[in-house]
């Protein structure tokens, strides 16, 4: 048994501020920040001790002194990978992010999507045609080729309803390359009877979409459905992209 001081201990991680979209947009923004700016974050913050009385003579106290400048070396930096699609490579730009080309260029192999299911609750009917009509608008220019749905709309957004609902849908078709459900909250319960259900009972390729992620301005849902096929395609056995690996 291990008993931890209460007033000696700190959180670690996120929990529950995940369900604050500003908190969670402030951590990733430290997070995300270059080198360039985390030197000059961590030179202001060398100055503030330095100019702060209290913090000096607490320093001084240790007997620690800090130099108000970032220690320098001399690394090696490796060569830039080439990004490889199906018709042109490409070198990332210095955040090494791809995400436009690999959204707007035909990836390595893409995986033809013919019989799919759509799963969601009747109040959320609007947000399935929006969403619908993004796929088809979005999966051309990706290479993709995606049918239309079998659509199922539940009366209520219980889990049982979703559950026998997906197992209705799957047991009524004879082969279903992919079941997508648009569930109107982030409930770790549904997501888990959902993937539960697709992963070990009947198995099939599965994609839960939050409906929160899919409302507010057209480039959002353009932008989360971008993401999505690009899942899609890897699940169903896709390639997006690959790197040149000398022997």
């Amino acid at each position: 048994m291990v008993l931890l001081v209460p007033e000696l201990t700190f959180l670690t991680g996120l929990s529950d501020i995940r369900k604050n979209s500003r908190i969670v947009k402030e951590v990733m923004w430290g997070m995300m920040q270059s080198p360039q700016q985390h030197c000059t974050r961590l030179t202001s913050l060398l100055h503030r001790i330095r100019d702060t009385p209290e913090a000096s003579q607490e320093l001084e106290r240790w007997g620690l002194h800090l130099d108000t400048d970032i220690y320098r070396t001399q690394g090696h930096i490796l060569p830039m990978e080439r990004i490889n699609l199906r018709h042109r490579s490409f070198f990332p730009n210095e955040e090494l992010s791809w995400h436009k080309e690999v959204t707007k260029e035909v990836s390595i192999s893409v995986m033809p999507i013919t019989s799919w299911l759509l799963v969601y609750p009747k109040r959320l009917q609007q947000l399935a045609k929006d969403l619908l009509v993004t796929v088809r608008n979005t999966c051309g220019s990706m290479g993709m080729q995606v049918g239309q749905p079998t659509v199922q709309e539940l009366r209520d957004d219980r889990i049982e309803s979703y559950v026998k609902s997906i197992r209705s849908g799957l047991g009524s078709q004879e082969k279903v390359q992919l079941l997508m459900c648009i569930t109107p909250h982030n409930r770790e319960d549904m997501y888990g009877a959902i993937k539960k259900l697709c992963c070990v009972q009947a198995p099939v390729p599965s994609q839960v979409i939050n409906a929160q992620s899919l409302m507010g301005h057209p480039g959002k849902i353009r932008s989360v459905v971008q993401k999505v096929l690009l899942q899609i395609n890897c699940k169903l056995g896709g390639q997006l992209w690959g790197v040149d690996i000398p022997l």
